[in-house]
C-alpha cells in the first residue's frame, strides 16, 4: 500500500486550524450575546411565601372524616358532651328548612313551654332541662277501660282520651296492646342511656336511646308499645310485622299517634328505627305528617322556621 502524499497532508491540518478558530469566535460572540440578554432582562422574580405555603389547604381538603361522619345509616355518632359538662356553641340552626344534622348538643329546645308540647323539638341537639316535669301526669292504666296494659305509668292527660280510642280501636280489630315505657323524668332517662350503654357500648346506646334532656318520654306525650302478650318490642326483629305492631303502624295516626322514628329515616331523626315509640301530636298534626310522608322531625323542624319567619 503507497503512503499518503505530503504536500496533501500539510493543506489539510492548515484547513482544520482555521475551522478552529472560526469555531471559537462563534462560540465567543454567542456567550457574549447570552449575556446582554440577561443583563437587559433584570434579575428573575422570586416568590414572596415558601414554596409549600399552598399544602396545608390541600392536605385539609383531604383529611380523614372526623369522629361525627355519618354512620352507614346517616346517623353521626360523635362523642356526647360529658354528663354535666356544658357543650360547646353550635352554628344557628334557626334559618335551615331542613333539621340540624344528628350531630350532639345540649342546646335549649325550640318551643319548650308545657302549652307547646306538640312542637317542642327534641333530638340529638336539642334537649329539655332537668326542672322539666309536665303539671297534669295522670295513670296510663285510665285509657285502658280495665283491660290490662297500663301498668304504672303515666302520661300527660291531654292524651288520655285519644289514647282511650286507640286501645279500643286496635281491641275490636282484634290485636291487645300494652305500653312498655311512657313519661320518664330526666334522671329516670340519665339511669336509662346508662343501662344501654353498659350493656352495648356508648356508640351503640347513641344510636337506640336518648341522653337525658334529650328524650321525647320526658314531655309526657310518648309511649312505647308491645303487645299484650307478648316480649318487649325490641327484643323481636320487627315489632311492626306482628299482628299489633301492624296495626298501630296504620292505624295509630288517626287517634293523633306517630312513629318518631321510621325504618330507613336515622340520616333524618337522628335514632334507630323504633317501631313501638309513638308521640301524641293530636289528630290534626297526625294527619299532617301521615299525608305529607315526612318524619314528625322534619314537619316540627318546618313548622319551628315557618314561625320564626313570620
Amino acid at each position: 500500500m503507497s503512503r499518503p502524499h505530503r504536500a496533501g497532508g500539510s493543506l489539510r491540518c492548515v484547513n482544520r486550524a482555521a475551522k478552529r478558530a472560526v469555531t471559537r469566535v462563534l462560540l465567543a460572540l454567542l456567550v457574549l450575546s447570552l449575556g446582554l440578554l440577561l443583563a437587559l432582562k433584570g434579575p428573575e422574580e422570586q416568590p414572596t411565601g415558601p414554596a409549600s405555603a399552598a399544602e396545608p389547604a390541600e392536605a385539609t381538603a383531604h383529611a380523614a372524616p372526623s369522629a361525627t361522619s355519618a354512620s352507614p345509616e346517616g346517623a353521626n355518632l360523635g362523642e356526647a358532651p360529658a354528663d354535666g359538662a356544658a357543650a360547646e356553641p353550635g352554628p344557628s340552626h334557626d334559618d335551615n328548612v331542613a333539621p340540624p344534622t344528628c350531630t350532639f348538643d345540649d342546646l335549649s329546645a325550640p318551643h319548650s313551654g308545657y302549652d307547646e308540647w306538640d312542637r317542642t323539638v327534641l333530638d340529638t341537639v336539642f334537649a329539655l332541662g332537668p326542672d322539666y316535669v309536665p303539671p297534669d301526669l295522670v295513670a296510663a292504666a285510665d285509657a285502658f277501660d280495665g283491660r290490662p296494659g297500663g301498668a304504672d305509668f303515666v302520661v300527660r292527660a291531654l292524651l288520655v282520651d285519644d289514647l282511650a280510642a286507640l286501645l279500643s280501636a286496635a281491641h275490636e280489630a282484634g290485636v291487645d296492646l300494652a305500653i312498655q315505657s311512657a313519661y320518664r323524668s330526666f334522671s329516670y332517662q340519665e339511669s336509662t342511656f346508662q343501662y344501654w350503654v353498659d350493656r352495648s357500648g356508648r356508640q351503640e346506646a347513641l344510636a337506640t336511646s336518648a341522653r337525658a334532656g334529650h328524650s321525647e318520654h320526658q314531655l309526657g306525650t310518648a309511649l312505647d308499645f308491645r303487645s299484650l302478650s307478648g316480649p318487649p318490642a325490641w327484643e323481636l326483629d320487627d315489632w311492626a310485622a306482628t299482628p299489633e305492631g301492624a296495626w298501630m303502624a296504620a292505624n295509630a295516626w288517626r287517634f293523633g299517634f306517630v312513629m318518631s322514628y321510621p325504618r330507613g329515616a336515622s340520616g333524618v331523626t337522628c335514632y334507630d328505627y323504633e317501631p313501638w315509640h309513638y308521640r301524641y301530636l293530636g289528630r290534626e298534626l297526625a294527619a299532617e305528617v301521615e299525608a305529607s310522608g315526612s318524619t314528625p322531625r322534619e314537619l316540627l323542624w318546618a313548622a319551628h322556621v315557618a314561625k320564626r319567619s313570620e
